[in-house]
């Protein structure tokens, strides 16, 4: 699997693996169980991890509490994951997908 899509369970509260994302790329999460919250973020170029803002307005917290799909555009390389929190024994499925024509050779 390359560097531009990964997919696992959270189960935690805690962070999943990070993944570059250029282009578009689809951020999506289903809790199948428990409960919690999961939100996006992006990493800095100072290395600090920073919530990631959308919504018609884009400035509304990428937070959810179910099942979610966010198709977001990055101009460059950029490193995101998602985080749970809050939770009462949650199990998150996600997946981050990346353009198409960026996983080869990544």
């Amino acid at each position: 699997m390359s560097n531009y899509q990964k997919y696992g369970t959270l189960t935690t509260d805690a962070s999943t693996v990070s993944v570059a994302c250029r282009g578009w790329a689809t951020l999506s999460a289903h809790l199948d169980s428990g409960t919690g919250t999961l939100t996006w973020e992006f990493q800095g170029p100072d290395g600090v991890w920073r919530n990631i803002f959308g919504g018609s307005d884009n400035i509304t917290l990428q937070a959810y509490t179910a099942t979610n799909m966010v198709n977001i555009y990055f101009g460059n390389d950029v490193i995101v994951r998602a985080t749970g929190s809050a939770g009462t024994s949650p199990v998150w499925d996600w997946q981050i997908m990346s353009n198409v024509n960026n996983r080869t050779g990544a």
